[in-house]
């Protein structure tokens, strides 16, 4: 379980608060709330998080984050 902390911390230094993870066969799909504003947003990965890089992980939330306004 430890091993995603370091996924938790990374969205908590884009500004995001981690709330949920629903994790499927091929991807996970992260529920999050973006600090600055409160607003909810689903992020759906390509694939499992623990498949991904972390500076995969982050690139990617990075660009779904920013797309949603």
């Amino acid at each position: 379980m430890a091993s995603y902390k370091k996924y938790k911390e990374a969205l908590e230094k884009l500004g995001l608060r981690q709330l949920d993870i629903y994790r499927y066969k091929d991807k996970d799909v992260l529920r999050v709330q973006r600090i600055q504003d409160g607003k909810v947003l689903l992020i759906e990965l390509p694939r499992r998080r623990d498949e991904m890089s972390l500076d995969e992980y982050i690139n990617y939330v990075k660009s779904k984050a920013i797309q949603t306004k």
